[in-house]
């Protein structure tokens, strides 16, 4: 074989190398972006899921301050100017 000719070949096997090598890393690096979605899911599942009991706490807590009140539209919430 000629000098260009094993050139030409080592050179096309480099090429092939490195082709194989950046197709490996680039799902290697897709693989991982997927799986951190996947990771922000279950903490958003896990923050609307607190958020949620956080509401409800927050509306049990104003239900129970509304019934400790005294009920102020017989008091004089309406027409005492007049």
């Amino acid at each position: 074989m000629s000098r260009a000719a094993k050139l030409t070949f080592l050179g096309s096997c480099v090429f092939a190398v490195g082709t194989i090598w950046f197709v490996h890393r680039a799902q290697e690096l897709e693989r991982e972006s997927m799986y951190q979605g996947v990771i922000r899911d279950q903490e958003r599942k896990a923050q609307r899921a607190q958020n949620q009991r956080e509401f409800a706490e927050t509306r049990a807590l104003h239900a129970e301050l509304i019934k400790q009140q005294p009920d102020v539209g017989e008091a004089g919430g309406r027409g005492e100017h007049a």
